[in-house]
Parts: C-alpha cells; structure tokens; sequence
C-alpha cells in the first residue's frame, strides 16, 4: 500500500460542474417536437432522467423509441444542446470552489465524462476549468450508453489504487459506474436527477459540491482505514 497516498477525485462533467439543465431541457424538447410529442417541464426532466438516454425517452414516450427514432431524436438533440448550452449553461456556483479546495488539500483530480471527448476538452477550455484535471476523458464511441466501461478504462489508465480513488457526479449512473470500477462515489443533488432518487441508490448525496468533497475525503480516508486493516 502507498503511504499517504493522496486521495483523488473522478469529476462528471454536466449536471455536476456544468449546470446544463436549462439546454438539456430545451434540446429534448426539440428532439420531442420531431415525433409530435408534447415538450416536459423541469421538474418532470429530473424526475424521468435516467442512463441509457434511449430508456429516458422511453419513459416520457410510454414505449421505447424505435432505433430510427432514436436517431432522429438524438440527432436533433445533439444540434439543439450545441446551440443552446453557450447562452444557458453556467459553471456550478460553487464548483470552482470546490476544485480549488480539493486541489488545495493535496487532491488530484480528473473529469470523465458521456459529453462527446472533443466538445468536453472545448467545454473545459470555455469555462477555464481545463487546468484543474490531470486526465480529461469523455466519449468516444455512440451515444446512448452507459458510464461503467469508461469508468472501469478511467481507474484502470489512473494507475493509482482504487482506495484512493472517489468519483463525483449527479445520475444514478454515476453511482453503477463507480461501482463498477470499485471505486467510493457521493452524489451531488443539483443536476439531472431529484434527490430522493439518487439516495435510492444507497450512495450518499450532497446537496453542495463543497458538502461533495467533503464527503468524498471520508470515504477515501475509510477506504484506506479499511484496506490498511487487511493483512497482507
């Protein structure tokens, strides 16, 4: 075991420290309008919200999309969130904060992300969060998927013990991500998901990212108690 190992922080990127809520909501609209469907309100977006995205349309459908469907949807999507995230997406309000407090304690860190790998590095650049991050790690192959094979290639190029590792994010996938790669995970209550939903996943949720590394620092230091108890 390292001694003293500095813990590190595995950041999700939108709905954690981009607050994107307000696009994601107007480009699922649009992608909606395309198969006459009535638009959501907020509240229902973030009581539907799940991963794979395809199952979320299904929700709001009442069957699941077609695949042709789902590629009409996403497409339109896709275009409408490019549009609209510069005007009405911000940095969460206390997510600067948070980066910097982390950092300050001795904590590295890094992003990984479902937002498309070469829009994440122009976001990060955008919003002046880039410096923040030793490895910045979005998606590579199609949308509609799930978070746990790039979490499980995320720990595994970190090559640092996964004691030492706490992933930060706002779905419930983030949560079988993180599990998935046998990491300790807090969820923050800000994003996509309501609150009551995230606490069913058994992981503790925060309701402020500084409250999240807070957290995250305990579970790190009880992973490393824990893993420091086992006879080698």
């Amino acid at each position: 075991m390292h001694h003293a190992a500095r813990p590190h922080a595995i950041w999700d990127f939108n709905g954690t420290l981009l607050d994107d809520n307000r696009p994601r909501l107007a480009a699922l609209n649009e992608s909606l309008a395309v198969l006459d469907l009535k638009p959501i309100d907020m509240d229902t977006y973030r009581a539907n919200y799940c991963v794979p995205v395809p199952r979320f349309y299904g929700r709001l459908m009442g069957r699941m999309p077609s695949a042709h469907e789902w590629q009409l949807m996403d497409d339109v999507y896709q275009a409408a969130y490019l549009r609209h995230m510069p005007t009405t997406a911000h940095v969460m309000a206390d997510a600067r904060q948070a980066l910097l407090t982390w950092q300050a304690s001795g904590g590295t860190q890094s992003v990984l992300s479902l937002h498309q790998h070469d829009q994440l590095l122009a976001d990060l650049t955008r919003y002046r969060l880039g410096s923040f991050f030793r490895a910045k790690q979005g998606r590579t192959g199609p949308t509609g998927g799930t978070k746990a094979a790039l979490m499980r290639r995320h720990v595994r190029d970190l090559r640092l013990d996964p004691q030492h590792l706490v992933a930060v994010g706002d779905s419930a996938d983030d949560a079988l991500a993180a599990r998935a790669a046998g990491v300790s995970v807090v969820l923050f209550a800000g994003g996509s998901h309501h609150r009551d939903a995230l606490v069913k996943t058994g992981a503790p949720v925060a309701d402020s990212l500084l409250e999240a590394i807070a957290v995250a620092r305990e579970l790190v230091n009880k992973a490393q108690l824990s893993s420091a108890r086992v006879p080698a």
